[in-house]
């Protein structure tokens, strides 16, 4: 099988060998991965996919790289970056579509220029919204799952499809569309608002953002929060902020971010992920779930 010959020569972008993963995350730590592709256009991606199912690779696509921890030994297979050909916005009555590698907060501020109100909550969101919406990614009380009408995948056969909102399960940090294929784009539902009162309330979310999360590398909240009480209160009422392994140290600006103070490792993270947990399951008797992806191998 020669992958460059056959695959890459398909691929604008060609195909790199061995690529750290640090340089993808927002952590800054993640060994090699054996393929990484950046499809230049959406046939790209078909061809990719349709590559790796006709060869048995292990294919994983990701985003901004937020909310994903990178294991110190790397990605087997092919790994594909959702880039430009995925980053846009369209404008429909009452709402828009978007690429799944559009951030976020470029959302929310294009839909508040725009006047239509729904996202202003993802001023406070650093990823993209194909993570979003497999996630369910939410914060202030708003779930980007209630926005969607509609969303459109890439299957494990290349074939792409579209899932109505009646086919779509979305709950508190999950969905059904884990798994269910690869996201290029979805429709969101958005009501009419005042532009000015709704590029403000945007603006206050990313200030938000800006004042209450460490500025260090790190990969958002990684434990969920319980029903009455935020994971992050109850680490900080055990004691937690500022306890590290290696360079990975638990946020004393936030108790439920893991920052990276220069030479972290996902190893040193993982390691320090299980610490916590040990500690508020002694403090409490009760057991944090991560919330973040761990995917590829031990170094």
């Amino acid at each position: 099988m020669d992958l460059e010959r056959e695959l890459g020569s398909k691929l604008l972008n060609g195909i790199k060998i061995n690529e750290p993963m640090s340089l993808h995350t927002s952590w800054k730590v993640g060994g090699p991965a054996d393929y990484f592709l950046i499809p230049a256009s959406q046939g790209e991606l078909v061809d990719i996919v349709r590559y790796a199912s006709d060869h048995d690779l292990p294919l994983f696509v990701f985003g901004n790289g937020t909310n994903l921890l990178v294991r110190d030994g790397g990605i087997r297979g092919l790994v594909v970056h959702m880039g430009a050909p995925f980053h846009y916005i369209h404008w429909e009555k009452n709402g828009l579509v978007a690429g799944a590698g559009t951030p976020m907060p470029q959302l929310a501020r294009a839909a508040a220029h725009k006047g239509l109100a729904g996202l202003e909550y993802a001023g406070g969101i650093p990823g993209s919204l194909g993570g979003a919406l497999v996630m369910n990614a939410g914060a202030y009380g708003s779930y980007t799952g209630q926005l969607v009408k509609d969303v459109t995948l890439v299957g494990p056969d290349g074939n792409i499809f579209r899932l109505g909102r009646e086919k779509l399960d979305f709950g508190y940090r999950c969905s059904n569309l884990a798994g269910a294929g690869i996201i290029t784009g979805a429709r969101l539902k958005l009501e009419e608002g005042d532009p000015a009162e709704l590029e403000s309330r945007v603006e206050f979310f990313l200030a938000e953002r800006r004042r209450r999360h460490p500025q260090l590398p790190s990969a958002g909240s990684v434990f969920r929060n319980l029903p009455d009480r935020p994971a992050g209160r109850l680490i900080e009422a055990a004691g937690g902020k500022g306890m590290r392994v290696g360079d990975a140290c638990v946020s004393e600006q936030h108790a439920n971010f893991i920052v990276n103070l220069g030479r972290a490792t996902a190893s040193d993270i993982l390691d320090l992920i299980g610490a916590v947990q040990r500690l508020v399951k002694e403090r409490f008797g009760i057991e944090l779930q991560p919330e973040v992806k761990v995917v590829g191998e031990e170094k």
